[in-house]
């Protein structure tokens, strides 16, 4: 049997390797016919030996090949030699390829006996997934807080993964609030979303251009990066509003919710925004994430958007 997995989201694709060995090691206690190759390590010789010894004990064998296909010479040796040997229903050998990132090789699928794709989540798959993990840690933690979490850290689950623990460890059971975000999450973009607030407050448009694509260049997902910009505009916003209001200083924490840490990034940003801009900004940026998220707008067009109407 040959068991195809692969995808981009090395997490789970992980997590399902791991959940293929420990079932394995449940039904053949011994373990003695459990073989991994890892993609610095591919000996066709040694392979084929594997598959073809005679174990004393009457287990199945299962032989892990990780990223196989960075490994082209042994790659075609291999698949020449399942096809010959008709591995593909022998129900006692059980090869299992794991290959991290894209199907470079699509006609690989025609030789498995079942394959599982690993894609990125959407920002709506991730909510749910970390819904299951946030359960699984028995934590409390709110819709709108997970979104945040989102925003932050992007489809990125290692790091989602880690950062949910380190919330779930700092609260110790008590509810993680947005205000825990902003203290422990480190967001991956931060810094460069408010750079490019900055540039267009300023009517820099060619900077905030060149800082938008920047994101896009080096793989962000567009959703997330417009995710960060409406989270940015509405903290923005309130405190805005609230100083508008003559509210103290000292007041807006309690009164906006948001963690003193925040106010004082955002303080000095907001001496270059009006609050009629800021709603303007925040309307279009909905606009926008709406287009991305339906379909109707690529990244780059809705950057263009974004630049042109502030």
């Amino acid at each position: 049997m040959i068991i195809l997995l692969y995808g981009e989201d090395t997490f789970r694709l992980r997590q399902k390797l791991i959940e293929v060995i420990k079932e394995y090691k449940t039904k053949h206690k011994t373990g003695f016919n459990l073989m991994r190759f890892r993609e610095n390590d591919f000996d066709f010789s040694k392979v084929r030996e594997r598959i073809e010894s005679i174990s004393m004990f009457d287990e199945k064998k299962l032989i892990i090949l990780e990223n196989i296909l960075n490994s082209k010479d042994f790659l075609e040796e291999f698949l020449k030699y399942i096809k010959k040997n008709k591995l593909k229903d022998n129900q006692d050998i059980i090869v299992v390829i794991y290959q991290e990132g894209k199907l470079t090789k699509p006609s690989l699928t025609r030789q498995a006996s079942m394959f599982e794709e690993f894609k990125l989540l959407s920002d709506n798959d991730l909510i749910i997934w970390l819904k299951k993990q946030v359960s699984r840690n028995k934590a409390n933690i709110s819709h709108e807080t997970l979104r945040k979490l989102v925003a932050y850290v992007g489809s990125d689950l290692w790091q989602l993964n880690n950062e949910l623990n380190k919330l779930v460890s700092y609260k110790a059971g008590q509810l993680i609030d947005e205000q825990d975000i902003d203290l422990l999450v480190r967001s991956k973009i931060d810094t460069n979303i408010f750079k490019t607030l900055d540039a267009l407050a300023k009517r820099d448009k060619k900077t905030a251009f060149r800082l938008l694509h920047e994101h896009l260049e080096q793989g962000e997902n567009e959703i997330y990066l417009f995710s960060m910009f409406v989270y940015q505009i509405r903290v923005l916003l309130k405190l805005k509003d609230l100083i508008e209001k003559e509210t103290p200083f000292y007041n807006l924490a309690k009164l906006s919710g948001l963690h003193p840490f925040v106010i004082k990034k955002s303080s000095e940003q907001l001496k270059n925004f009006g609050l009629e801009q800021l709603k303007n900004i925040y309307k279009y940026l909905l606009k926008i994430e709406l287009g991305l998220k339906k379909g109707r707008l690529d990244g780059s067009a809705a950057l263009d958007l974004l630049i042109a109407e502030i």
